[in-house]
């Protein structure tokens, strides 16, 4: 596969994340505004926890894996509600926001320590534990149907925000994101 970049990240359960997916694209397709915005790739919801450039090392990916084995992720994520990223005043990415007893910013801080990956520029935001639903491309379309596409989220969050998330397993995530969803691959 073609690598544009590489994160190491909490895995979720997929099934838990279906029914949201689905009512929102189908909203978003009865709509007509699929353009507008770019869901998650479904299969690989997670939190990430640092991100790393588009070529590493084979050695340097058995190392990353044997250093994350030892991160103690048993513990249960729950999702909360939702909120957004912002650039400027728009909206851009909406997100879903989770409560866990994991310290995964402590995680997080070891992972930059070790890896100082500076150059990469997600690296440089400040820590927010976060599984991110979609980004938004058009920001009018998308402010125009903003409390439609809450509603519907907000309502399928009632149904699973009692439900634990966590698979309990951290990976190192091979991306490609010239595919519009996406692709992430565990490696």
């Amino acid at each position: 596969m073609q690598t544009t970049s590489h994160f190491i990240g909490v895995e979720l359960k997929s099934e838990n994340f279906a029914d949201i997916f689905v009512k929102v694209y189908e909203y978003l397709k009865e709509n007509t505004i699929e353009e507008s915005v770019v869901l998650q790739n479904p299969l690989s919801p997670h939190i990430t926890l640092y991100y790393l450039e588009n070529n590493i090392a084979l050695n340097d990916i058995a190392s990353i894996k044997s250093d994350i084995q030892g991160l103690d992720v048993w513990s249960p994520i729950h999702l909360t509600w939702i909120d957004y990223f912002f650039r400027g005043d728009d909206r851009f990415v909406l997100y879903f926001d989770t409560k866990t007893d994991i310290d995964l910013e402590s995680y997080r801080n070891i992972l930059h320590n070790t890896y100082k990956r500076t150059q990469v520029e997600d690296n440089s935001f400040a820590f927010s534990p976060h599984v991110t639903f979609l980004k938004i491309l058009d920001s009018s379309t998308f402010e125009t149907h903003r409390v439609n596409i809450e509603k519907i989220i907000s309502e399928e969050i009632e149904k699973i925000k009692h439900l634990d998330i966590n698979s309990w397993k951290v990976y190192l995530y091979a991306v490609n994101s010239t595919y519009k969803e996406e692709i992430q691959i565990k490696i």
